[in-house]
C-alpha cells in the first residue's frame, strides 16, 4: 500500500521498509482480531441502554403505539462481528415490524501478538487497541414469513468509533553484518479512526425474535454499518520515527473501508407482557 522503496544501502531506510510493510498488513487484520476479552467497563454502557429502553417503553404505554402492539416481547444476547457480547430488548410495533434497542460491547487490548503474517522472516510484535462499542435502534419488518426472513434498518451511534496500536519486529535484525536490537530500531504507532459517531446499518435477519409457543429463539443478523471513509494516523519512534507523511498515503489507500460488516449469532428469550408466570 505504500509502494517500493527504492534500493539504499543506508541502514535506516531497510529498517523503515521492512517496518512499514507490517505495519500495514496489522492495520488490514487489525478490525477482525478478537482475541482478547475485557470483561469490565460494562456499568456505564449498560445504563445507557436501560435508559434507552426505557424512553422505548414509555412510548410503548401510550395510546399510539399500544394499538401496534401485537405480541411478546424479547430479551437477547449475541455475539458476533460487531460484538463480543451484546444485549438488546424488542417489542411488537405491527403485525410484522418490531422496534429493537440494543447495546454491543466490543472494547478489548492485545497484547505481545507475535506473527510474520505468514509470509514474512521477520516475526513483529504486535499490540492492538479496538474501541468499537455501540448503541443502536433497529426495526426488524418481516419480508418472508416461511422463511423467518426479515429486513432490518437502523442507526448506531459509536462514541469511541477507532483502533489503534503499535508494531515492532521481534527479534535482532541483521543490516550489512551489522545486529540492530528491537529497542534501536524503535516502533510503529497508529491506527484509524471514524468520524461519523451516528452509523446507519442496512441488513437481513434469519429467524425468529418471538415465537408464540416457546420461550426461547436462535436468529442471526447480516448487514453492514456505514462509517465514513476512516482517517489514519502513525508515528514512530527511534530509527523509524517521523513517519506521519504516510499518514495521508494510508487515508487515501483505506478510503474504500467505508462499510463495516455485521454477522451476529442471537439468542432470545420471548416474554408476554400481559401475562409472563
Amino acid at each position: 500500500m505504500l509502494g517500493v522503496l527504492p534500493n539504499n544501502s543506508n541502514p535506516a531506510i531497510k529498517i523503515k521498509s521492512q517496518t512499514k510493510v507490517l505495519l500495514v498488513r496489522a492495520l488490514n487484520v487489525l478490525e477482525m482480531i478478537c482475541l482478547m476479552i475485557r470483561a469490565f467497563s460494562l456499568i456505564k454502557p449498560m445504563v445507557l441502554l436501560l435508559c434507552l429502553t426505557a424512553v422505548v417503553e414509555g412510548y410503548g404505554q401510550s395510546e399510539a403505539l399500544r394499538l401496534f402492539d401485537t405480541g411478546r416481547h424479547s430479551l437477547g444476547i449475541f455475539t458476533g462481528s460487531t460484538a463480543l457480547i451484546g444485549i438488546d430488548y424488542a417489542r411488537p410495533v405491527g403485525k410484522k415490524t418490531w422496534l429493537r434497542s440494543c447495546f454491543s460491547y466490543m472494547d478489548f487490548d492485545v497484547r505481545d501478538w507475535e506473527t510474520n503474517f505468514n509470509r514474512y522472516e521477520q516475526y513483529a510484535s504486535i499490540n492492538l487497541n479496538v474501541r468499537n462499542s455501540s448503541l443502536s435502534l433497529l426495526i426488524d419488518h418481516v419480508i418472508a414469513p416461511k422463511l423467518n426472513l426479515r429486513f432490518v434498518t437502523g442507526i448506531g451511534l459509536f462514541l469511541m468509533n477507532d483502533f489503534s496500536g503499535s508494531i515492532k519486529l521481534r527479534d535482532p535484525l541483521k543490516i550489512n553484518d551489522i545486529y540492530f536490537e528491537p529497542d534501536e530500531l524503535g516502533y510503529v504507532y497508529g491506527g484509524l479512526r471514524y468520524n461519523l459517531k451516528l452509523n446507519p446499518y442496512f441488513g437481513v435477519a434469519l429467524g425468529r425474535l418471538t415465537h408464540p409457543n416457546r420461550r426461547l429463539t436462535v436468529g442471526l443478523d447480516i448487514g453492514t454499518f456505514y462509517k465514513g471513509a476512516p482517517e489514519v494516523f502513525i508515528n514512530g519512534t527511534a530509527l523509524i520515527r517521523n513517519n506521519e507523511h504516510n499518514a495521508e498515503i494510508l487515508t487515501n489507500n483505506m478510503s474504500g473501508y467505508r462499510w463495516f460488516p455485521v454477522f451476529n449469532l442471537r439468542f432470545g428469550y420471548s416474554i408476554d407482557p400481559n401475562y409472563n408466570p
